[in-house]
């Protein structure tokens, strides 16, 4: 791909300059104070970022390129157009990133720019570790992003303020960014005779199954093939890749939510009726032998191993999905078609629960030259994210290289984005929008889309990213998708002391109430053992906390 235009670099960073210019006088942190329109384009001087970094084993980088973490198309332009270079303080795979930030706050050591947690943004704020970003809030922040950030209400904000001061920047989850969807190999569900359409029911599931396990649908002569697999990590908040999530969510049950009860108040969904009996049918699932006997001991990350070996046809997660659990499906097995399905409920909706709209926190520590550095970058990504016109389109042509790869790894997206995205690539698949009228990162997703499914399986993760935007893109855009939001993100100080064994005890008792080591009536035991041991004081702070936020 061509570097980016230097004339179309100059017009983001323009409009940035005009729209803060005429920012300064709408409403925001410290909106009262006087605030002059301020430069948010290139530094006469380098300034050097020192941040903390997470290399993400699962970015693809453009065939062919010598692109690195710390030196790659994002790096590059950042360093062009905005004079900010990079010092990486520390560089950890994924899995051992919160275990470093907790290692450095706790030494008093952490990087001029971190990325942190909900919790951990908590601990930096009671030590008083974290620059106050009011100020450069309001003065360096487009007006795309404070958008961004107050389309949520002042959720968003309460939860990085502390006495009144702005203490961090919060990344957003879209709606719709873990809507739970049943990924079901087509091509077998032809050799078994079974049509499904878009919206299906339970029952469609555990026929599906039945048929999977019995009717050799890999025409292989052995009765070898799964029916529904998960991993130990089988119920989430939000949607897990093969988990029992989407199971759940099709009977109403939110487990790991809050929701409210039939008065209106504010509960625990682990302990409410419909997950009583949402447990029940899994419970019938698994002594049918439709669930996987090595349930509950697959590890969380070999999540894709019976897809991948062509053993299981049905397939759990979110729209996303085909891009971790699917693509070495097809890599293995061309013929593999996978097609995405929505459980309905019994009044024929589809009630997805929603994420967190809080990703992750952004924080400066006290002291650290340039803030606004921070704000500067937040701000070219959150019209990079939002395709906005004339934004740098740097890995346009390798949608495998995502925004992981940036220096400022989150998102800042409008609660619509993917929905509009979606919208976007139906109307033209549909002949209602002009290819011209894509942003520049969507054509190839669309001329992906116009190939064929099975013209682009050579290359598995195009395959995966196409079936995504399109297959998972329909689910969404699906009339009968009635988004359902928890009634509290967050944690309060009863939770900071005892959730973790709370969910120790949840999780326990759920896979023994399916595995049917316990009866289902051990549901009420449980109930009443997780409000006597912190869960009633919690869902009273809850209630008290939701009050308070306006939720």
């Amino acid at each position: 791909m061509k570097t980016v235009k230097k004339s179309v670099s100059l017009l983001v960073l323009s409009s940035l300059v005009f729209t803060a210019a005429c920012s300064s006088k709408t409403g925001g942190p410290d909106s009262g104070k006087d605030t002059k329109p301020v430069n948010l384009g290139k530094y006469e001087e380098p300034v050097t970022m020192n941040i903390g970094y997470v290399m993400n084993q699962d970015s693809k980088w453009p065939s062919g390129s010598n692109d690195s973490f710390t030196d790659n198309r994002y790096t590059r332009w950042f360093e062009e157009n905005l004079n900010i270079k990079f010092n990486y303080a520390f560089q950890i795979p994924g899995g051992g990133y919160e275990q470093k930030v907790n290692l450095l706050i706790s030494g008093n050591d952490i990087p001029d720019f971190m990325r942190v947690n909900e919790a951990q943004f908590k601990l930096l704020a009671e030590s008083d570790m974290l620059e106050d970003l009011t100020n450069v809030y309001e003065s360096y922040a487009s007006p795309l992003l404070k958008e961004v950030i107050g389309g949520f209400g002042n959720q968003l904000t309460n939860r990085v303020s502390s006495n009144g001061k702005l203490l961090g920047i919060p990344s957003t989850i879209p709606a719709h960014d873990s809507d739970p969807v049943v990924w079901i190999r087509k091509d077998w569900l032809d050799k078994v005779g079974i049509n499904l359409p878009l919206g299906i029911t339970i029952d469609d599931v555990e026929k599906v199954a039945k048929a999977f396990i019995e009717q050799d649908p890999d025409q292989n002569g052995v009765k070898d093939t799964y029916g529904i697999i998960s991993t130990s990590n089988f119920v989430t908040n939000s949607t897990g890749n093969n988990s029992l999530d989407a199971y759940f969510t099709s009977l109403r049950a939110y487990p790991k939510f809050w929701t409210k009860d039939k008065n209106g108040d504010i509960v625990y969904g682990s302990t409410t009726s419909e997950t009583k009996q949402a447990l029940g049918k899994m419970r019938e699932w698994y002594a049918a032998g439709l669930i996987d006997k090595e349930f509950g001991t697959i590890k969380p990350d070999q999540f894709a191993k019976g897809n991948s070996a062509g053993k299981a046809g049905i397939s759990t997660g979110a729209t996303w999905s085909p891009m971790s659990a699917l693509a070495d499906s097809v890599k293995n097995d061309p013929k593999a078609e996978w097609k995405a399905h929505m459980i309905l409920s019994q009044d024929g909706n589809y009630y997805p629960r929603q994420p967190d709209p809080l990703g992750t926190i952004y924080v400066v520590k006290k002291g650290a030259k340039h803030p606004e550095a921070l704000l500067k970058m937040i701000n070219v990504a959150a019209e990079i994210d939002n395709n906005r016109p004339n934004s740098p389109q740097l890995y346009a042509d390798s949608p495998g290289t995502n925004w992981n790869v940036r220096p400022m790894q989150a998102t800042y997206r409008l609660k619509t984005t993917l929905k509009d995205r979606f919208q976007r690539f139906q109307d033209t698949a549909a002949g209602k929008l002009k290819k011209a009228d894509l942003p520049p990162a969507d054509v190839s997703i669309f001329d992906n889309y116009s190939k064929g499914w099975d013209a682009i399986k050579s290359v598995p993760q195009d395959w995966a990213y196409t079936a995504y935007q399109f297959l998972g893109g329909q689910i969404v855009l699906d009339p009968r998708n009635k988004e359902v939001y928890s009634q509290f993100y967050g944690s309060t100080k009863t939770m900071e002391l005892k959730w973790a064994n709370l969910t120790k005890l949840e999780n326990e008792a759920f896979a023994q109430i399916i595995t049917g080591n316990k009866p289902l009536e051990y549901f009420d035991t449980f109930v009443s053992e997780w409000n006597k041991q912190g869960g009633d004081e919690i869902t009273q702070e809850v209630r008290k906390a939701a009050k308070g936020s306006g939720t």
